[in-house]
């Protein structure tokens, strides 16, 4: 089926090059469009880098207060787990490092690709 309209999606399986091309063209605009604004916030989230160390500090104080009030078992259990896993997150935060903007784009282009998909089904495309 031939569409007279390029900016209407092409029909899976149509084999309409030209329609294929627009429906392309779209989810680039589309993406674009989702993609600039979290890129842009990320940029301007990772020049606050005090103010992720201060909800670090906070979780980490509620951590430390939940340890303290559970029961003595529980207490002596999560000293075995910490023990144990410490030294691999250690190991895994330090190899991760170097890629966290890598990261941090890849989840910001997945949740934009996801917004799409929903955004069309939702428009009853």
């Amino acid at each position: 089926m031939s569409h007279s309209n390029p900016t209407e999606p092409a029909e899976p399986g149509s084999g309409d090059p030209d329609a294929v091309r627009a429906n392309i063209d779209r989810t680039r605009a589309e993406l674009a469009d989702t993609v600039r604004p979290a890129l842009r916030q990320a940029q301007r989230q990772g020049t606050g880098f005090g103010e992720g160390e201060h909800r670090k500090d906070r979780v980490s104080q509620t951590a430390a207060l939940a340890k303290a009030s559970a029961a003595p078992a529980v207490q002596q259990a999560l000293r075995r787990i910490d023990q144990k896993a410490a030294p691999i997150a250690r190991q895994v935060s330090g190899m991760a490092a170097p890629h966290r903007g890598k990261i941090i784009a890849g989840a910001l282009a997945a949740i934009a690709v996801l917004a799409v998909v929903r955004r069309r089904r939702a428009g009853g495309e």
